[in-house]
């Protein structure tokens, strides 16, 4: 159980990164769905501040990831900051349902973070 959690949390946390990546290509891209809107339409501000958003949160978070690979309780911590940080700042990035798999996503990572920071200080 205990290398499972290590491993979801490192899934999850490049997923993360990866979901960011993709969210600043499509901002930019602003492709047209097959609903007939465009993709900035659950934005609530510039495009370009969500861009910048999501920058910000790929370093984060992979220095994160780069601290809980080498199994540092301090990526865990950070981890969690910035979640719970982000997901404050983005109730006022997105309207409406959007924001809602963000909350379930960052819950998620939270609570293997914490799984994974007790693990390692239980390892201490």
């Amino acid at each position: 159980m205990q290398n499972a959690t290590h491993k979801i949390l490192l899934t999850l946390t490049s997923l993360t990164i990866i979901g960011e990546i993709a969210s600043i290509i499509l901002w930019t891209l602003n492709p047209t769905l097959p609903s007939g809107l465009m993709m900035r339409f659950s934005l609530a501000i510039d495009y370009i501040i969500a861009i910048a958003n999501a920058a910000i949160m790929i370093i984060f978070n992979s220095l994160s990831l780069f601290l809980i690979i080498r199994k540092n309780k301090k990526g865990c911590i950070l981890l969690i900051l910035i979640s719970i940080i982000n997901r404050a700042f983005s109730h006022f990035i997105f309207i409406g349902g959007a924001h809602l798999f963000s909350v379930a996503w960052t819950a998620l990572l939270i609570i293997f973070a914490y799984l994974e920071y007790k693990r390692l200080s239980a390892r201490d």
